[in-house]
């Protein structure tokens, strides 16, 4: 018998708590293969440190010191104090601790000998060790959400494929190459959500302590965890939800207000200064806010000019971040999970609706839409989706839909692991112009994208980009008129080469005809060719259709199948060199942009 308005009966009261048979061979299957996925490559860059989010922690993490005394270490000029809070502190000190305590190991390990040389190393293999912590997760949840509906015949299964589309998202495989804080979230996400199943279930104090201080962690690793914290008064009002779940005379209420102190105590642990400078803490934090909502216009973020909230990000994760069969599998879940909670309101569903539901209402809502801000979402979608599929009443055809899934999303994650056999293509680029272009030649690159030659040990030589001119031209400049045609075309008339890195400019910028006439006639005459420049050298890695030509290329693909931004230009762009051939002067460059 069912229990009114709490879908949880009496012989399941603690069903979330039931201990979890766990078929060891093939969940170690699964994680020796998400393993082999993430560690393929992780030095994809040789060391370069070519993600500007990584770098940027690398950077904060290297300048940290250590203080003189505790009145120092207490104060805002502590050299403990990051002074960076667009990420939480969390990600730092933990590199700044693995870094120090593999320092000796470096040179055994073939990773340098200074922790410059090893940073990148040691923080991706962080990010390895807590995505892999998040296919387990993934397996756990999976086995508590389906003991907690009643199902638990399905839910070995279910688990492992949830387990395996997790290990093989394509999502999940590139940002563990990286050490960003959205890899560490997500574990840490996955891990307040098993708590929470548990806490809700009956636990006692030690996982009620244990959700607590996970809450905590996230919100100290990055600010968006936020929504984190509606779990606990969640979890707490489901525990109360059965009088047989709640001991005598106690109420969750006291129970709920340690929980929330432990997860304060805990982010005030990990990040001190959040307190101790908290001028420059609340800066960043409300900095890092307006550029996610588009109210503070920043470069990088042009490219999300036009897109649809929600659709864009749904679309981008089905298509990109998971593949479509999985991608497509996991929306529906989600869709399936909201009309069941209409319906029956079970405590399972309650618990993943009170976070996936607003992470998702506010990451689709915001004008910054790059899919890692999507990813601590990811992984409940495979779980949702080996829902769907083990909750099909043929279990041949959910066996066959649970082959088509894992097998589609090898495939995927097999083709993507091809960009990692081929050296990065921006060092490939550097390469051919060290040999190629004579030293002294003058190369035009451009502002805010990353500028080429890359410093390079070429034919045992150190190579560098001052070897050469750099003009840089100014294509974000504003306002996009005259004066600016005339930077462009100086700086075209006394190139020998253009260097176009990476999609960042072009692909953001010439689909913006009101604000940038001027920079989106120029890229289209420079690809037609009627600028005087022919192509010298286009370099990729991978297969193409993972880096699609973007408007306005010759032969660009729709933008609907066009993957974000920020998943091709770090580790596979699209780089291409461009000949002065035809040295025509700056005012037949101005009448040929389209300005007189």
């Amino acid at each position: 018998m069912q229990e009114e308005g709490t879908g949880v009966g009496r012989p399941r009261e603690r069903a979330f708590l039931r201990p979890l048979r766990v078929p060891w061979l093939p969940l170690l299957a699964v994680l020796v293969a998400g393993a082999a996925l993430r560690l393929y490559g992780l030095n994809w860059d040789g060391g370069q440190w070519l993600h500007p989010d990584e770098r940027q922690i690398y950077f904060v993490a290297l300048g940290l010191g250590r203080p003189e005394s505790l009145a120092q270490a207490l104060s805002a000029e502590s050299p403990l104090n990051p002074g960076f809070f667009a990420y939480g502190s969390l990600p730092i000190y933990l590199l700044r601790l693995a870094a120090g305590l593999l320092a000796p190991l470096g040179p055994a390990l073939g990773m340098g000998q200074s922790p410059d040389d090893s940073l990148h190393l040691v923080g991706r293999l962080l990010a390895v060790l807590f995505d892999l912590g998040t296919v387990c997760l993934a397996y756990t949840l999976a086995r508590r959400l389906a003991a907690a509906s009643g199902r638990p015949e399905a839910a070995r299964g279910g688990a492992l494929l949830a387990a395996a589309l997790v290990a093989l998202a394509v999502a999940h495989v590139q940002a563990a190459h990286f050490y960003t804080a959205d890899v560490p979230l997500t574990f840490l996400a996955m891990l307040a959500l098993n708590l929470a199943c548990d806490v809700a279930g009956g636990a006692g104090r030690g996982r009620q302590a244990a959700l607590g201080v996970v809450v905590g962690l996230a919100l100290a690793t990055k600010v968006s965890g936020a929504p984190l914290l509606l779990l606990l008064p969640t979890a707490y009002y489901l525990r109360a939800g059965s009088q047989e779940r709640r001991p005598r005379g106690r109420y969750p209420l006291p129970d709920l207000l340690l929980a929330l102190l432990l997860c304060a105590l805990t982010f005030l642990l990990v990040q001190p200064y959040a307190l101790l400078d908290w001028r420059t803490f609340l800066a960043d934090t409300q900095r890092e806010a307006q550029i996610a909502w588009g109210r503070l216009d920043v470069p990088y973020n042009r490219q999300y000019a036009g897109t649809l909230p929600y659709l864009y990000t749904a679309w981008q994760v089905a298509l990109w971040g998971l593949g479509l069969p999985a991608g497509l599998a996991g929306w529906a879940g989600l869709a399936a999970l909201l009309l069941r909670w209409l319906r029956r309101g079970a405590p399972a569903d309650t618990l993943l609706l009170a976070w996936a539901g607003p992470t998702f209402l506010v990451t689709g809502l915001l004008y910054a839409k790059p899919l890692r801000y999507a990813l601590p979402l990811v992984p409940v979608l495979c779980v949702l989706a080996a829902q769907v599929v083990a909750g099909m009443g043929d279990r041949r055809l959910a066996r066959m839909a649970g082959w088509v899934l894992g097998g589609a999303s090898l495939a995927y994650a097999l083709l993507f692991a091809q960009i990692y056999a081929r050296p990065h293509p921006w060092t490939a680029a550097s390469a051919w112009i060290y040999r190629n272009v004579p030293a002294g030649s003058a190369l035009a690159v451009e502002d805010w994208d990353t500028a080429l030659p890359l410093p390079l040990d070429l034919d045992g030589q150190p190579r560098r980009i001052e070897e050469y001119h750099v003009r840089v031209l100014p294509v974000y400049d504003e306002p996009d008129g005259a004066a600016k045609a005339q930077a462009l075309a100086a700086g075209l008339a006394g190139a020998d080469y253009v260097v176009v890195a990476s999609r960042r400019a072009y692909g953001a910028l010439a689909r913006l005809p009101e604000r940038y006439p001027v920079t989106g006639g120029y890229y289209r005459q420079l690809f037609a060719g009627e600028l005087g420049f022919r192509p010298a050298g286009e370099f990729l890695r991978g297969p193409s259709w993972l880096n699609p030509r973007v408007p306005p290329l010759p032969g660009a693909a729709p933008r609907w199948l066009l993957p974000d931004e920020s998943l091709v230009v770090y580790d596979h762009p699209r780089a291409m060199i461009w000949r002065n051939e035809e040295r025509l002067p700056a005012g037949e460059l101005l009448r040929r942009i389209g300005v007189e």
